[in-house]
C-alpha cells in the first residue's frame, strides 16, 4: 500500500459501506480503460480471479452483464453483475447480484487532478447488516472488503505508474 492510499475509518463509515482512494499519475482515460477491461480488472483485486461476459455482452456498457469468479481463503464463488454506471474516464459501477433486494454496489470514480487523477473504489453492501444472509454472518467482512479496496487501489497505481 502506498502512503497516498486512503480509506474511511471503520468507526466513521457505515457498517455496510467502505472505500479507498489513491492519486495516480496517469490520465483518467488510462485509468478508466484499466478498470473496465474484464481481463485486467481481476489483476488488481485480492478476491476476483477472473471475469466473463454474460448474455451475449462483448463489452461493458450500462445494462451489460458479467460474472466474477472470486476466491477468499479456501472459499470460492461466482457472482453475476450488471453495469449500472458507465461514464468514460469518470465513473463505472455495477450491482451484484442483479435484481436482489440486498444488492451490493461497487463503484469506481475518477477525478482529474493535475497531471493525473484521484481514483476511488467504493462499495455499499446492505446484506452485511443482515445476519440472516450469509455475508452478514462473516465476522469482519466489511473491514476485509475495505482492505481489498486499498489493495486494489495500490495495485492499480503500481500498474499504471510502472
Amino acid at each position: 500500500m502506498t502512503d497516498d492510499t486512503n480509506s474511511n475509518d471503520a468507526a466513521t463509515s457505515g457498517a455496510t459501506s467502505g472505500s479507498a482512494s489513491v492519486r495516480i499519475s496517469a490520465p483518467p482515460e488510462a485509468v478508466f480503460a484499466a478498470l473496465t477491461d474484464l481481463d485486467v480488472l481481476p489483476t488488481f483485486s485480492p478476491e476476483n480471479q477472473r471475469c466473463e461476459y454474460l448474455d451475449g455482452a462483448t463489452e461493458l456498457s450500462v445494462g451489460a452483464t458479467f460474472r466474477g469468479h472470486n476466491k477468499a481463503g479456501d472459499y470460492e464463488w461466482h457472482a453475476d453483475c450488471v453495469v449500472t454506471v458507465f461514464e468514460p474516464s469518470r465513473s463505472f459501477a455495477y450491482e451484484v447480484p442483479p435484481g436482489f433486494e440486498l444488492t451490493t454496489t461497487w463503484r469506481y470514480d475518477i477525478e482529474p487532478d493535475g497531471d493525473g487523477c484521484v481514483v476511488t473504489e467504493s462499495f455499499d453492501a446492505p446484506m452485511l447488516a443482515r445476519p440472516d444472509v450469509y455475508p452478514g454472518r462473516i465476522e469482519g467482512r466489511r473491514d476485509n472488503l475495505e482492505k481489498g479496496c486499498r489493495i486494489t487501489m495500490a495495485k492499480l497505481k503500481a500498474a499504471l505508474e510502472a
